[in-house]
């Protein structure tokens, strides 16, 4: 059986999110609520992949 990292899943999540929002971005000319919504959780989700990088350094 295949073994999915979550952490990768994680991180091809908050791109899709980061693209998705830039172009709702460039789309309107502003930052709407869903673009912000968007932008914050890809920015959550790189917050938690950087802790978890940090936490894995010996």
């Amino acid at each position: 059986m295949m073994h999915i990292d979550p952490l990768t899943v994680l991180a091809v999540v908050g791109v899709v999110l980061l693209a998705l929002a830039v172009m709702d971005i460039v789309k309107h000319k502003r930052i709407t609520p869903a673009a912000k919504g968007r932008l914050t959780t890809a920015l959550i989700f790189a917050a938690v992949l950087i802790w978890h990088a940090w936490q894995a350094h010996p």
